[in-house]
């Protein structure tokens, strides 16, 4: 949508849920490269509000990931639970304000330290890493404390490691290289052979990196994007930031590594010190977060390609994609640590 057309959506919109007198402004696109979200200020009777609203992309069926309704009761749990998650303000399944359903949540106070930002080795205020990457891991096992049974009761089916498989591979049969499909799906059969028992079930945010976390004053303020999250098992957020930050997972566009790249042992230290449960096939939820980026950048891939969905951070992923299969074979294999 044109950008003066969405600025008179939302300062319409404004009047109608502030009162006749609001005035929108700030209006700007958010960074991601998921979903689609605009920060803006409300100002009304004096006084301002900022807010950031995220929106279902349009085309798209409403499910999944671009349901963004269905992030409203968790967001909800997740503030109940007293994590940092930015509360939930509006939400609506009507369409007339924008097009297509919304969701806004206050605007929180923070920067990231970005994954793909080759000078990334401290904070903006120049904090070190270290203790910030701590104290994330200490909220992930939070997340996974988060009683699902009684505070989202309903909000989503739980799903076996299978089944978390599964829901990947339609996304791997997109990409229009046959050689990753092939690639990918002699992984899947490698990750199905060698699947672990898992009884437990918790919250799994799905993309639990520092992208999408924010600092401020060396503190984690909020944690954002949880368009993937799920109800599973907690390993799959565990080799997820383990496969982020992993040099050997990433190709020759992303070698600019940062000065400070945790380790799976420093991770997984800070997770149970935190509470968290053992992990006792890390290994293997590590070669499965290759193969869930894979089979995600097959398909972003294709939509910012075709330009139905440009982001220009899916040509790093991709050229990465090759080496997270193979990363993830070794793995499996046990032949590296």
């Amino acid at each position: 949508m044109d950008h003066a057309v969405f600025a008179g959506r939302l300062e319409a919109w404004a009047r109608a849920h502030y009162g006749p007198g609001a005035v929108v402004g700030g209006v700007r696109r958010m960074p991601g490269n998921s979903g689609i979200s605009y920060g803006f200020d409300v100002e009304h009777l004096g006084e301002r509000e900022a807010l950031v609203v995220r929106l279902a992309p349009p085309g798209v069926a409403r499910q999944g990931n671009a349901d963004v309704m269905r992030q409203v009761p968790l967001l909800r749990a997740m503030k109940r639970a007293g994590l940092p998650v930015p509360g939930v303000r509006w939400f609506d399944a009507d369409e007339s304000w924008f097009g297509v359903p919304y969701h806004m949540v206050e605007h929180v106070r923070g920067q990231s330290t970005h994954l793909f930002d080759a000078g990334a080795a401290e904070l903006v205020d120049g904090s070190g890493l270290e203790p910030v990457f701590a104290e994330a891991m200490g909220v992930l096992a939070a997340i996974h404390r988060v009683d699902w049974r009684r505070e989202l009761a309903g909000w989503s089916t739980p799903r076996d490691l299978a089944g978390e498989i599964d829901s990947w591979t339609p996304s791997l049969l997109k990409s229009d290289d046959p050689r990753w499909i092939e690639s990918g799906l002699r992984l899947r059969d490698r990750l199905v052979a060698s699947m672990p028992k898992v009884a437990e079930t918790s919250v799994v945010h799905g993309d639990f990196y520092s992208n999408n976390w924010l600092f401020a004053d060396g503190r984690l303020t909020a944690v954002l994007d949880w368009e993937i999250a799920s109800i599973g098992c907690a390993g799959v957020d565990i080799g997820w930031i383990c496969m982020m930050y992993d040099p050997r997972s990433w190709g020759p566009a992303r070698h600019q590594w940062s000065r400070w790249s945790p380790s799976p042992e420093f991770l997984l230290g800070a997770y149970r010190a935190a509470g968290g449960p053992e992990v006792p096939d890390l290994a293997w939820f590590r070669a499965l977060a290759g193969f869930r980026l894979s089979c995600i950048t097959a398909m972003s891939l294709r939509l910012h390609r075709t330009g139905r969905r440009p982001d220009p951070a899916w040509e790093v992923l991709a050229d990465a994609s090759p080496y997270m299969l193979d990363r993830a074979g070794e793995l499996l294999a046990g032949e590296v640590r």
